[in-house]
């Protein structure tokens, strides 16, 4: 299954401004400005010989994600340029499907992915415990700072933030919050313009937990003033397009991966921040399967994704680089810049704590947003 749930927001930026005009800024700038340091470049350390000889006549790797069609179509191609003889497949799928397929055919013996790549943190953590991933360490390992290693054989192939969308026609960027504490003190103002996902939703599961992780009962209290004046959206696309449409004026908690979206006439409606309090990063969990059938190959991807070649190219698919070195519009130095300094860096885990408390993060959820 192929999703699309990043071209609305392009779609319906295009008609808005048809429809209704816009706030009258026709730039094309986003927020923030390019402009950290983003360091020297850290070293990179490539697979062994053999591991790269047996890849090559594997031929192929299969990777599963949920990341959609068109962020993935820039890192098969810088991949597939590093590493001839050694084609890149995927498939698109959703955070539950994507496991749950692995499942179905490791049991029935149909061929199966050799990576998956997903920022379900949740689902990494049963998918870890059921023994379905390759205790593998990757020679990058060292090279990466320590959050990066998110589990046995898991690591962050990025860290992607959540933020806030706003619809400048609506809410002028002199008026918009920089804050989640901000937001929630003009809630009432905006009442039924503010919108949000369900916390049935990987990213929204993910982005609360790491605020409340960060923030406690303040965080708690900062949701219950916003939640009654919020309408809560199904997922991202449907969100990001109403946003754009008019419907909303704001939005929080929405995958960062619409950044790289946001430019041309869609910036002329929409422009994004990363609120100071409110910016949890989502890693991007990627690992080699189990029942891998090209398990050179996918340990080739890997370690390719974790260089920083592999980093400019996930920069261009929308994600978040973290690695030293690693120009990019979307990275890691931008987001400190943006928030004020690393001591405002809310970095989430896969703390297996989180299975447990799962089922208090979304009563608690639930309740401040009357649902």
């Amino acid at each position: 299954m192929r999703r699309t749930a990043v071209l609305p927001l392009a779609i319906a930026a295009a008609l808005t401004l048809g429809a209704c005009g816009s706030s009258g800024d026709s730039s094309s700038a986003t927020t923030p400005a390019p402009t950290a340091d983003v360091g020297e470049a850290s070293a990179v350390t490539p697979v062994d010989d053999a591991t790269l000889e047996a890849a090559k006549k594997e031929g192929e790797v299969l990777l599963y994600t949920n990341a959609e069609d068109q962020q993935m179509a820039p890192i098969k191609k810088a991949f597939e340029q590093a590493n001839p003889g050694i084609a890149l497949r995927y498939l698109s799928l959703g955070d539950q499907q994507m496991f749950q397929r692995y499942d179905t055919e490791v049991a029935t013996g149909t061929r199966t992915a050799d990576v998956m790549m997903s920022n379900d943190a949740l689902g990494w953590l049963d998918f870890i415990k059921a023994g379905n991933v390759e205790d593998y360490k990757d020679p990058n390992a060292p090279n990466l700072p320590g959050y990066a290693s998110l589990g046995p054989g898991v690591y962050a192939a990025s860290e992607d933030p959540v933020i806030a969308l706003f619809n400048k026609a609506l809410l002028p960027e002199d008026q918009q919050p920089t804050t989640m504490a901000g937001l929630a003190d003009m809630a009432g103002k905006l009442d039924g313009k503010i919108g949000t996902t369900d916390i049935s939703v990987s990213i929204q599961f993910g982005a609360t937990a790491a605020y409340m992780n960060k923030y406690g009962d303040a965080g708690w209290k900062t949701l219950r003033e916003i939640g009654p004046h919020s309408r809560v959206e199904s997922g991202n696309g449907p969100l990001a397009t109403k946003l754009a449409q008019g419907q909303y004026a704001a939005a929080f908690f929405v995958g960062g991966g619409v950044r790289a979206f946001i430019t041309g006439d869609v910036a002329k409606v929409v422009n994004y921040r990363y609120l100071e309090d409110g910016t949890p990063l989502l890693p991007r969990g990627v690992g080699v399967t189990a029942e891998a059938s090209h398990s050179n190959a996918a340990k080739v991807f890997l370690n390719w994704l974790l260089s920083v070649k592999g980093q400019e190219a996930a920069c261009a698919a929308g994600f978040t680089p973290y690695r030293d070195g690693v120009k990019c519009d979307f990275g890691l130095p931008q987001i400190i810049a943006a928030v004020g300094g690393k001591d405002n860096l809310n970095i989430g885990t896969y703390d297996p704590a989180l299975t447990g408390e799962q089922s208090r993060i979304r009563s608690r959820w639930n309740e401040a947003f009357g649902r």
